[in-house]
């Protein structure tokens, strides 16, 4: 077992190998920097061109379901929308990847050998997870059922799962796709993971209710998401755990995400007062100790599994 630690990080993985095979670009903050402002702008414009496309689409939705539709957005419309327009980092990393380092996406993590079913465990994998940890939260008295509260919003409810699935994927190309690869690459397995997590633990710095704890488990989740990609050699069951993770949290236990609230769930779950420490206070569920539980069995699992060969050793 302690061997299928060492090959996780040594010999290099095979997707940071591929990465490694590119034209080696100088990899620096100023491309950072420079990839995130070209994001922040893309993403500004394509949120407010989306949201007239979006609002006809639903029209229709609602037309054929209720028989009655309407023009007009609300705040859980506008969420979609964010969620939705998180597809331009995708977008320009791809092509950036592709021009500048000169290597294939496969480099990035997105492989076609078992995408399907790595994508569907991912999603097993990450409601049990989250449910493991609203169950520690509901044994101790940290957390209690407020009751069922979808009250037929179906049509929302499916386009936040189609939002969080973009965003899972855009987060997971950001850090793990791009910074893990490119910098790992060069730096090594080890650096490569502490980097992006670091830094996806620092972009949500300034979320409502953050806490010194809830930085712990963001970094750890990325650890967690790090060691799964280096494991696999490929980013689809990373993108899947990132999805429902973010959706179970928020749109089936009504539990904050990050510090946000994003409306429509299935269920309703409310935080006891005093055991912030446990169920994550204003930051959600990820800013309490019963995430560092869970995060950090599933850190130790996954490192105690055999990497996968790729398809192709020489690829």
């Amino acid at each position: 077992m302690l061997a299928n630690i060492k090959k996780t990080f040594s010999p290099m993985p095979a997707i940071l190998a591929q990465a490694r095979e590119g034209k080696q670009a100088k990899w620096n903050i100023f491309v950072v920097g420079l990839l995130a402002f070209l994001v922040g702008i893309v993403s500004v414009y394509c949120e407010a061109i989306l949201l007239i496309p979006y609002s006809i689409i639903k029209a229709i939705l609602q037309m054929g379901s209720s028989g009655k539709a309407s023009l007009d957005l609300t705040s859980e419309d506008m969420m979609v929308a964010q969620l939705l327009v998180t597809v331009a980092p995708i977008i320009i990393l791809i092509i950036y990847v592709h021009f500048a380092e000169k290597r294939s996406v496969r480099s990035m993590g997105f492989v076609k050998e078992h995408a399907v079913t790595d994508y569907l465990l991912g999603m097993v994998i990450a409601f049990a997870m989250f449910s493991a940890c609203v169950g520690i939260c509901v044994a101790t008295g940290a957390m209690t059922f407020g009751g069922y509260v979808l009250d037929g919003k179906y049509i929302m409810l499916a386009l936040l799962f189609l939002g969080f699935i973009i965003q899972g994927a855009s987060e997971e190309t950001v850090c793990r796709g791009f910074m893990m690869t490119s910098f790992g690459s060069k730096g090594g397995a080890v650096a490569g993971m502490l980097f992006n997590s670091l830094v996806f633990g620092a972009l949500h710095l300034f979320n409502s209710g953050v806490t010194v704890l809830s930085m712990v488990n963001l970094i750890l989740f990325g650890v967690f998401m790090s060691v799964l990609v280096l494991k696999l050699n490929s980013i689809w069951m990373a993108c899947a755990i990132h999805t429902v993770w973010n959706f179970v949290q928020g749109n089936f236990y009504g539990i904050l995400v990050s510090g946000g609230s994003f409306g429509t769930s299935v269920f309703r779950f409310n935080s006891a007062e005093g055991m912030e420490l446990i169920n994550g206070g204003d930051f959600g569920m990820e800013g309490g100790i019963a995430t560092t539980i869970i995060l950090t069995v599933a850190i130790v699992v996954v490192l105690l599994l055999r990497p996968r060969e790729p398809k192709n050793a020489a690829e």
